[in-house]
């Protein structure tokens, strides 16, 4: 298996930077795990916090969500994709999947 290029791992350290920041800053969680794990031909990254969550709609539509656009951007950046799951009062889940050739 060869290593992620240095762009790649750039890219996953710094979507794993921010979506850990917007847990301190936002959520008020207890508990926060990350997993980066190699799946076939990608590398994939899990941020999954316990806390308030947000509605994922309203954040892509106003200027609040900047860094949830940069995640995603970056992702795409290196030809990955980046998902996003949370709820009001439900937590938040980062997905980060990038190809790894």
């Amino acid at each position: 298996m060869s290593r992620p290029s240095p762009e790649t791992e750039t890219c996953l350290y710094r979507i794993a930077q921010e979506a850990l920041n917007n847990t301190c800053r936002h959520a008020r969680a207890t508990r926060v795990d990350v997993l980066l794990e190699r799946r076939d031909h990608s590398v994939v990254l899990i941020v999954e916090d316990d806390g308030a969550g947000f509605n994922v709609e309203e954040k892509a539509d106003s200027h609040e969500g900047l860094g949830l656009l940069g995640m995603r951007e970056r992702a795409v950046l290196v030809g990955g994709t980046l998902e996003i799951e949370s709820a009001p009062n439900a937590g938040t889940t980062i997905f980060a999947r990038v190809p790894v050739t």
